[in-house]
């Protein structure tokens, strides 16, 4: 995933964890998130929670193995602008990190 948003022109920086995203990220640069919903640490629900609550929250695009219908409603309810079911398309991914910059 990383290779594909570089090559499509994209700044790409990756973190091991929700905790470490939140401590070294330039959130006030980070122009969209991808977030899993299985993070080591805090979940992607929780970190979506954290982004949100700052002064300028950043769009978030969910990806993840486990699409229960519960979840994938939370994230979207609360501002994510996409979540993909993986395996999911290049191209969906794509659009919505386009979408975000718009």
């Amino acid at each position: 995933m990383e290779r594909l948003v570089r090559t499509a022109g994209f700044r790409v920086e990756t973190f091991g964890s929700a905790e470490d995203f939140l401590e070294r990220a330039d959130l006030d640069q980070t122009a969209c998130a991808i977030l899993d919903m299985k993070l080591p640490g805090m979940n992607g629900l929780d970190l979506q929670q954290r982004i949100i609550t700052r002064p300028t929250p950043m769009p978030i695009v969910f990806v993840s193995a486990h699409d229960e219908p519960i979840t994938r409603s939370n994230a979207l309810r609360t501002g994510a602008i996409a979540f993909l079911k993986k395996p999911f398309d290049n191209s969906t991914l794509l659009d919505a990190l386009n979408r975000s910059s718009r």
